[in-house]
């Protein structure tokens, strides 16, 4: 269970003065997300991003804390932040390398590290976090209970999103412009699903890139 704390990082545990602190606008409880969004301060390229609760219960634990703290108002936190999506969706804008351009998606059901490296230009990663270990996988007895265990999911995040934006599991990396997808990783590889648009997902293992459109999946297999 993940610590629930809605009144600042000093009440949270977070580490004392050494950890980041994110910029926090007034709260925004009961106010359509895009207005909270509007409010937060605008996002630095490679530094920062800025985040807005849409619905349920978003946690956040910035680089240097203990502890996860919930998201209940519009927010700019460092890159490098873990978002936990499991009970709600969090919107979430970043920023393009100069000249500078922002890009938003609404993401939930996971947990991810969001990062941003200055060589990919606006490329926002968004790295999921499994909630089981791969230990998890591991089949004994009967053949029936290693094809269950096959299709297991350790984690997974789904987004509606228009930029650039990669989501990356243990086996492939899906990459979108304006699309709506899931990825979840599971015993037997990363499973990619296209609800709308179109997804070019790099495959780690047979190291090539797949495109997929709306209505299709695909399976990059645990090597």
């Amino acid at each position: 269970m993940w610590a629930v704390v809605g009144l600042g990082l000093a009440a949270a545990g977070c580490g004392g003065s050494s950890a980041p602190k994110p910029t926090r606008v007034a709260d925004t409880t009961g106010a359509p997300a895009a207005k909270a969004v509007a409010q937060a301060p605008k996002p630095v390229f490679a530094k920062t991003v800025r985040l807005a609760p849409v619905s349920g219960s978003v946690l956040i634990k910035i680089p240097g804390a203990r502890d996860f703290i919930e998201l209940r108002s519009a927010e700019t936190v460092p890159i490098g932040t873990v978002i936990d999506t499991r009970n709600g969706t969090v919107r979430l804008t970043s920023a393009t390398a100069p000249p500078t351009k922002l890009q938003t998606g609404d993401f939930f059901l996971g947990r991810f590290q969001v990062i941003q490296q200055r060589s990919l230009k606006g490329l926002t990663d968004l790295l999921i976090q499994d909630k089981l270990k791969r230990s998890a996988c591991t089949a004994q007895g009967q053949q029936a209970q290693a094809a269950k265990l096959s299709a297991r999911i350790l984690g997974l995040l789904r987004g509606k999103a228009k930029g650039h934006f990669r989501t990356r599991g243990h086996f492939a990396a899906a990459t979108v412009r304006g699309t709506e997808w899931g990825v979840r990783d599971r015993c037997d590889g990363t499973l990619t699903v296209v609800t709308r648009g179109v997804v070019a997902v790099r495959d780690f293992t047979l190291h090539k890139t797949v495109i997929v459109k709306t209505g299709h999946t695909y399976l990059a297999k645990a090597g």
